[in-house]
């Protein structure tokens, strides 16, 4: 959203939750508002999760014209209600949780007014945002200005639900988390096909470029399965970072290929900014613009980049050419190589496992990602030299670092969703 690594904006620790009151600096420009300015129509279509304690954080604040969806990272598919831990008094040391308490968290707002959504109670939450996505494809005027539409499913994510014809879909699958992940996962794929449809019926699909794309990998202790490689989502090993993704539009000059030219997640902002016809400038950001390389299958022009840098957690991992290096804590939790489990029983007790069996591991790690994807061949002992580049270039990193809002942010009273009619709300930061 903002072309930056998380660690340079203070996002680095942990996410947003309900009770603590911050949100992406708003000194910091994000894609909908450059985009905005471009003439675009922008809209963002379900999970927001940038701030929403101040109307200042809230995404038609940031560039967007209108907003349908949940400001938090998850919820009920169907009650659309969000779990938070506000505490009762407002002196609590930092980290402590009050009781728990589940809150509405559905929003319809634009630039001028901003509405809590009572009326999809009992919708599933796919089934909602493919509506909506479908209903500003079908308004949008072409004539006016192009369409920049951010849809943000909400699936797959904890809380494992799904409807039941879709959990039928998978009735051999003796997993029950598998199960119910997998239905989630093609109730998603139904929604992305019927929003390309409406784009196509609308005339629009020929001039459209499609990006696809994941934020991190699999929870293997909640369906996800990210074998063979190692580990899985909140960790720094191959398994919670290496991402897939696809592109589709006919303004690419090579199609049908599989590009392996190294990307981060921050290279979307400068990439579709240059596809949109505005390079980036800005010397700030840290994407790299992969435009013409993915447009015609040429080089990345990038050669590192950072998963995170966390001194609260004590976590470090940087990727420099084919060289990845890891310092600090055990890399997270759950970090071995987990097959998918088939016995529903059995399979939390594997996790717990093999995941105590090697949690104990305290690093540094250093691997050759290129020869060893699978992060099995720690080189840390063998090539002191290449360490110390790797130090060298982590110390540089570690001077643009900012410090994490989430710890900054005790929990906060004034977040009690019973002071703002039972909904999680803004106005209390």
């Amino acid at each position: 959203m903002s072309g930056r690594y998380p660690y340079r904006t203070g996002m680095q620790h942990s996410h947003v939750v309900p009770e603590r009151g911050f949100g992406l600096d708003c000194n910091v420009s994000t894609i909908a508002q450059r985009l905005n300015r471009l003439g675009y129509s922008t809209h963002l279509v379900g999970k927001w999760h940038l701030g929403f304690c101040n109307k200042k954080y809230l995404p038609t604040q940031r560039g967007f014209d209108t907003f349908f969806g949940h400001y938090l990272g998850a919820g009920d598919y169907y009650t659309h209600k969000s779990v938070g831990f506000p505490p009762s008094a407002l002196k609590t040391p930092l980290g402590e949780r009050g009781q728990k308490v589940e809150a509405l968290d559905l929003h319809r707002d634009t630039s001028n007014s901003s509405s809590t959504v009572t009326s999809d109670t009992g919708t599933y939450a796919s089934y909602l945002y493919r509506r909506e996505a479908i209903r500003i494809v079908k308004s949008h005027n072409a004539s006016s200005g192009p369409l920049y539409l951010y849809l943000a499913l909400q699936a797959p994510h904890s809380p494992l639900q799904a409807p039941a014809s879709y959990q039928r879909m998978y009735d051999g699958t003796v997993n029950a988390r598998r199960r119910v992940y997998s239905a989630m996962v093609s109730a998603m794929d139904d929604t992305v096909g019927e929003v390309v449809q409406a784009f196509k019926k609308r005339g629009l699909w020929k001039n459209t470029l499609m990006v696809f794309t994941t934020d991190n990998g699999g929870r293997v202790d909640l369906g996800g399965n990210n074998w063979p490689l190692r580990g899985c989502k909140s960790t720094v090993w191959e398994g919670g970072t290496r991402g897939v993704a696809f592109v589709h539009g006919q303004m690419l000059n090579k199609r049908g290929y599989t590009y392996n030219g190294l990307m981060h997640a921050v290279d979307w902002y400068p990439t579709l900014l240059s596809a949109a016809g505005q390079p980036e400038t800005d010397k700030a950001i840290d994407g790299v613009d992969m435009w013409q390389a993915l447009r015609n299958n040429l080089s990345s022009r990038r050669t590192e980049f950072v998963y995170n840098i966390d001194k609260t957690d004590g976590v470090f991992a940087i990727r420099l050419g084919k060289w990845k290096y890891i310092r600090g804590g055990s890399g997270g939790l759950y970090d071995y190589w987990y097959k998918a489990g088939e016995d529903d029983k059995k399979y939390p007790l594997y996790l717990r496992e093999v995941s105590s069996r090697h949690q104990h591991e305290s690093g540094p790690w250093l691997f050759d990602i290129e020869a060893d994807p699978l992060e099995k061949n720690n080189l840390y002992e063998e090539l002191p030299n290449q360490v110390k580049t790797m130090e060298a270039r982590l110390a540089e990193h570690m001077e643009g670092y900012v410090g994490d809002l989430f710890s900054q942010h005790p929990p906060d009273p004034r977040s009690n969703p019973a002071r703002h009619g039972g909904v999680w709300s803004p106005g209390w930061c």
